[in-house]
């Protein structure tokens, strides 16, 4: 997890190479050093007349064939260097501008089944102290709350207090909803309304423990191409046990995998499970900061990430200062 933290996977699939016209000068190279390899070989002469056992028993040899020696260690550092040049990069470079413009609507499901305690003290008060531990995280980002059950109502518009968003989150629950349920796809309409006013993608969070197919069919036809939230991430934040965790003879009504998972997958989403620990806060967290670099946004430069290799090359440099360490040209 802690290397996780440090390194996204996920922005894996962006990796590319600012100047990849660099690799010529790899190859170039790489020909240099084998050419003058055999130039200085000074058994060439006899390797037609001799075999090679014959030829390794009366000859003594030198540093250049050791494991270790500067023609060799030549070639190992074509490879960082060339990887200098070349300019890897996976992520954009950060724009204070883009982050006080993003905008997080958590959406959050108060219905009964949130009441019920397999995830202790109950599904809806574990998440609220999960949403106040990401609002934590997050800090005075632009954030709005939204509720629902069987209808969805805006319970703190978009705004940079946490406190105030702290204050109205206690007091949610199932008797304050006037329509009693379970309609995700009601938050549709408040989130387009909340996220027209936002200039850059932005994200909706989705915290539940079930999902129906009109449900996956409305998500799907708001977040895929065309649809009014097209340009905006969903994640779905589940909470509960699944039927595989809870007890035979149970009454708990379990989480709904399958049916979270194909709302997210329709929705070209992410689904994210809670854990006891605050791993899922974590990946959540990236997966809202790095919501502008999914959408590529390509007024923002990429990151040269090829410089930490400078390190690896000036180290191999040093071998340079043992005794009789030389190279001929």
């Amino acid at each position: 997890m802690i290397l996780a933290d440090f390194f996204n996977f996920n922005q894996l699939q962006y990796f590319h190479f600012l100047r990849p016209y660099w690799l010529l000068a790899f190859v170039a190279l790489f020909i240099v050093l084998r050419f003058f390899g055999k130039r200085d070989d000074t058994l060439i002469m006899w390797r037609h007349v001799m075999s090679p056992t014959m030829l390794n028993t009366l000859t003594v040899k030198g540093n250049t064939s050791h494991w270790l020696s500067p023609q060799k260690l030549s070639l190992i550092i074509l490879l960082p260097l060339c990887l200098i040049l070349m300019g890897p990069t996976w992520q954009q470079q950060p724009s204070p501008f883009s982050e006080d413009e993003a905008i997080l609507i958590i959406a959050l499901d108060v219905s009964a089944t949130m009441e019920q305690s397999d995830i202790q003290p109950n599904r809806l008060l574990r998440a609220k102290q999960k949403i106040l531990q990401l609002l934590d995280k997050r800090g005075d980002a632009k954030t709005a709350l939204v509720a629902f059950s069987g209808s969805a109502h805006v319970v703190m518009p978009i705004t940079n207090d946490r406190e105030m968003i702290r204050h109205f989150l206690d007091s949610l629950s199932s008797t304050l909803m006037p329509v009693s349920g379970k309609l995700p796809q009601s938050i549709l309409p408040i989130s387009q309304k909340l996220i027209a006013s936002a200039t850059v993608p932005s994200t909706i969070l989705l915290i539940t423990d079930s999902a129906t197919q009109e449900s996956s069919e409305a998500f799907s036809q708001s977040f895929t191409n065309g649809g009014a939230l097209h340009n905006n991430q969903l994640v779905v934040w589940a909470i509960g046990k699944s039927a595989a965790q809870l007890s035979d003879g149970s009454n708990i009504i379990p989480m709904q995998v399958e049916q979270l998972q194909t709302l997210t997958n329709d929705s070209n989403g992410r689904l994210v499970f809670m854990s006891i620990d605050t791993q899922d806060i974590q990946q959540v967290h990236r997966y809202i900061e790095n919501n502008l670099v999914i959408v590529d946004d390509k007024n923002r430069p990429w990151l040269d990430s090829g410089y930490p290799f400078t390190f690896v090359v000036a180290f191999m440099f040093l071998f340079w200062f043992r005794k009789g360490w030389a190279l001929q040209w």
